[in-house]
């Protein structure tokens, strides 16, 4: 998969990245309403448009797929795994739903990419069958939404700061730009002080 602004970003600045859960539509949840799914018909040509930037050619934006699972499997990944098999299942799992037309709420599809990414794929679906790492993902899902979120993807810079939307490199990059000069005034001031 291309690369996306963040991983651009982070090729040029060591910035920590700690991945956190959110559903748009969590299981359970009321069908869309005709309105917001006519709202996306509208815009997903402009969506494609932006995955193309950045060398995602997008075959979806099906509604009704039960995400938690992935998000689950993302927990797992996190604590059984490498950080190069942590970023390399988020890929395999943004690839199998917006390039390849995966269903990433079936354990079989999420099972295959835990093995494709070296994962512990036996223990991976026990993790998921038994539900294990659930909580933690509603526990992030419960803190996004007190944190206003209600968009993906979104940025939290320093826990305070927060982005919303695909922005380009650029516009991260002046964001960590930002954060670090007032880091840097505040040093200075305590240190003066």
């Amino acid at each position: 998969m291309a690369e996306s602004s963040l991983d651009q970003v982070t090729q040029e600045r060591p910035i920590e990245i700690e991945w956190k859960a959110f559903e748009l539509r969590p299981a359970g949840s009321p069908p869309p309403d005709p309105a917001y799914r006519a709202r996306v018909e509208e815009h997903w040509p402009r969506t494609i448009a932006m995955g193309r930037q950045y060398g995602v050619e997008m075959r979806t934006h099906r509604f009704g797929i039960d995400t938690r699972p992935a998000h689950e499997g993302a927990k797992f990944a996190e604590a059984q795994g490498t950080s190069e098999q942590v970023k390399a299942y988020h890929d395999a799992v943004f690839r199998a739903y917006f390039e390849e037309d995966q269903d990433i709420g079936d354990l079989d599809v999420l099972t295959a990419i835990a093995r494709q990414v070296g994962l512990d794929a036996e223990a991976f679906r026990q993790a998921l069958d038994a539900g294990s790492y659930r909580e933690a993902v509603l526990a992030e899902e419960r803190f996004a939404y007190r944190a206003g979120i209600s968009g993906v993807p979104a940025f939290i810079f320093n826990d305070k700061y927060l982005l919303v939307g695909v922005h380009p490199p650029e516009q991260l990059k002046s964001v960590i730009e930002q954060i670090e000069r007032q880091g840097n005034e505040s040093l200075t001031s305590e240190e003066g002080g």
